[in-house]
């Protein structure tokens, strides 16, 4: 591991710890695919907030998604 990686590395952990057992932040994925995209939504302590958000990949499904 070079220095670069490892600065990120290590900015990618204390962001791990400041968020953990945290109830202010909210955590997203998202799958991009060609045609549907997959979204989940979470709490830093491992709560389901929403687990199969799927939309299209276009101009409607996205505007499905904001409204």
């Amino acid at each position: 591991m070079n220095n670069q990686e490892r600065i990120k590395y290590e900015g990618y952990c204390q962001f791990r710890r400041e968020i953990r057992g945290s109830m202010e932040h909210l955590i997203v994925g998202i799958d991009i695919a060609k045609d549907k995209h997959y979204a989940f939504f979470g709490t830093s302590t491992g709560k389901t907030l929403f687990k199969r958000l799927i939309f299209d990949n276009n101009l409607e499904g996205q505007n499905e998604v904001t409204h």
